[in-house]
């Protein structure tokens, strides 16, 4: 396990589904967007719900079951990070609107033709 993974446990949960790379990845940069730090990780959280998204269906999952364990993910990820507080703004709470561009990015990856689907 890496170091973010062990540190907040609800991305424990994608031990066995991802592979070391693409689970580290993922929790860096949902970790990052979470804690509100800049542009670039927005860029590194979408090529890292890609990556987890092709995984997670690969490993069997259909795109509804994808989606519902990725969001259940940040929202759990999201509660023990403290990301759960209400933005002063919006009155969401914080780890809210991570969890939609999480979707979304995922969404848009399931909706991509699979490579072995291609006909070449």
């Amino acid at each position: 396990m890496n170091r973010i993974t062990s540190m907040v446990p609800g991305l424990s949960s994608l031990a066995g589904r991802l592979t070391t790379s693409t689970r580290g990845r993922f929790g860096r940069a949902l970790v990052d967007a979470l804690r509100g730090r800049g542009p670039l990780s927005r860029r590194q959280l979408d090529d890292a719900v890609r990556d987890a998204s092709r995984e997670l269906r690969s490993a069997g999952l259909d795109d509804p079951g994808v989606l519902a364990f990725l969001g259940a993910v940040v929202e759990d990820t999201g509660r023990e990070c403290g990301a759960d507080r209400p933005s002063l703004v919006s009155g969401q709470l914080r780890w809210v609107p991570v969890r939609a561009r999480v979707l979304e990015a995922a969404a848009f990856a399931l909706a991509m033709p699979r490579s072995d689907s291609v006909i070449g």
